[in-house]
């Protein structure tokens, strides 16, 4: 029987968040050894793999398997430990026919734009050329030209809101065992694009890039690839080698060239139709009022701030905005922040006592983007901050927002939270008590991935112009690091040179 040494590193980064990220991210998230990731039940990647193998009669060696809540740049004396831990489980084992990787791709550390490039080079120079390495990628991965060099397969996924972890996992097994059963000799094209498009507007049911998508199948059906991956990246990277990504893996390297080829050029022209129509606060609670009867609620979502995207999630703009507008009179509204010190003083005051709150920044201090605001109310319902997410994401996933609070302001419901951490499913509102389909507005703070659940409960939804680490216009940030020119900081240049570059 051939076995696959199996393991995982992920996590998201947001360069433009004050926060650094460290190991405690994983260890406080999921960090997982050997016998441990085969007891979880969480339907990721790594669960899909295992069960596929099972089918396709291989066999696995769990090594690591770590997994951290999206923040900013993970700090070098971290990293230095992470990749000592990674390689050095890696190393202890022996006597297996292949390695798979369940990576996010877009992870930064101090020092290094490329952290899974940089520890798949490790893996590499151990094991040498012989054996091959498959890892799975989500959709927002910076694919760059070391992670595709040092591969055998790349498999990423297909769907956003991501609701394919498991499915990602099981069809790199099929992948793996059709590699070591030499059914297929498989060949890499990577095209880079020097395009970064707005996560916003990149779901995978309808608009541009679910065209997109549709192409990719026209062309595995075709036989011109055996698997495509489009990777859309995550934005908020100031890095070099950063953009928008095209991998076909093919047997016919004609083929799948003219394949990269053709949907990179599809993904270029596509660039415009990806810009994300921006909403005011203001003239959503205008609306609301103008309409009382209606039968759902307001989706509206502070993308700026998502935790998701490795914002802080400690903005209070939206708060208060509604307060300036007196929502807090007659629209029942729900509202997450994260603020640790308003948590504690909000448990000591205790349930059904009146406090007062300083609200926001508390990990934000860039006072460009706001100060704290002073919030009194009645402290409704504390808890411990654990929850199982309902949908939108790995199945059985429980999530950990520390502890927490519901302050009450008049007809606001604000969910004060210790930690950030994913808040774009009802799962987070329900475990305290609050329903989002009985509120006139709900606020999420998540750029895409709370449509898998949110849309079930309305379709009245906006993506608010807000600031933030993670905005859905770009252009307001600062990037000094990336390769210019890049869209949609230059639209007009030799876009195909910069392409055929890498």
């Amino acid at each position: 029987m051939k076995k696959i040494l199996i393991g995982g590193i992920i996590q998201e980064s947001n360069t433009f968040s004050p926060v650094k990220s460290t190991m405690r991210n994983f260890r406080s998230n999921l960090f997982l050894e050997e016998e441990e990731i085969l007891m979880q039940k969480t339907k990721n990647e790594i669960l899909g793999f295992i069960e596929g193998a099972m089918d396709e009669g291989l066999e696995v060696q769990p090594t690591v398997f770590a997994h951290a809540i999206s923040s900013g740049v993970f700090r070098a004396d971290a990293y230095k430990e992470l990749q000592t831990w990674f390689i050095t489980k890696v190393k202890s084992f022996h006597e297996y026919d292949g390695i798979y990787l369940a990576l996010h791709g877009a992870m930064v550390a101090e020092n290094c734009g490329d952290v899974e490039g940089d520890l798949l080079d490790l893996v590499r120079t151990h094991v040498g050329e012989k054996v091959p390495i498959v890892i799975s990628l989500d959709l927002h991965a910076n694919v760059t030209r070391k992670m595709a060099r040092l591969v055998n397969g790349i498999i990423g996924f297909r769907t956003y809101p991501h609701t394919d972890f498991y499915s990602t996992g099981y069809r790199s097994a099929k992948y793996f065992s059709s590699l070591l059963k030499k059914e297929i000799a498989p060949v890499i094209e990577f095209r880079k694009l020097p395009m970064i498009v707005p996560a916003e507007n990149s779901q995978s049911s309808h608009g541009p890039f679910a065209e997109l998508f549709e192409e990719a199948v026209i062309g595995e059906k075709r036989g011109d690839s055996i698997v495509t991956s489009l990777f859309p990246v995550q934005p908020w990277l100031d890095i070099k080698e950063m953009g928008s990504s095209v991998v076909v893996v093919g047997e016919n390297r004609e083929k799948a060239s003219a394949e990269a080829d053709r949907l990179a050029e599809l993904f270029w022209n596509k660039r415009n139709e990806f810009v994300v129509e921006l909403s005011q606060i203001g003239k959503i609670v205008t609306r609301l009022r103008e309409k009382p009867n209606r039968k759902y609620p307001f989706i509206v979502s502070d993308s700026a701030d998502s935790p998701g995207a490795g914002a802080t999630g400690d903005s209070n703009i939206v708060l208060k905005e509604l307060l300036r507008l007196k929502a807090d009179e007659d629209l029942h509204v729900l509202l997450t922040i994260v603020d640790a010190a308003a948590v504690d003083l909000a448990i000591h005051t205790g349930l059904g006592k009146k406090v007062t709150l300083s609200l926001g920044y508390s990990l934000n201090l860039n006072k460009f983007y706001g100060s704290p605001l002073k919030v009194t109310g009645t402290v409704k319902r504390i808890g411990d901050g654990r929850f199982f997410l309902s949908g939108g994401y790995a199945e059985n996933t429980e999530a950990f927002m520390g502890r927490c609070a519901v302050l009450q302001k008049g007809t606001i419901s604000i969910l004060v939270t210790e930690k950030p951490t994913f808040s774009g499913d009802p799962a987070m509102y329900r475990s305290m008590g609050l329903e989002p389909s009985e509120a006139d507005l709900v606020m999420v703070k998540s750029a895409n991935q709370f449509r898998a659940e949110y849309e079930k409960i309305s379709k009245q939804i906006f993506i608010l112009d807000t600031p933030g680490c993670s905005p859905a216009d770009i252009t307001s940030l600062d990037y000094k690091n990336i390769d210019f020119p890049c869209y949609p900081f230059q639209d007009h240049f030799e876009w195909r040179r910069k392409l055929y570059e890498v």
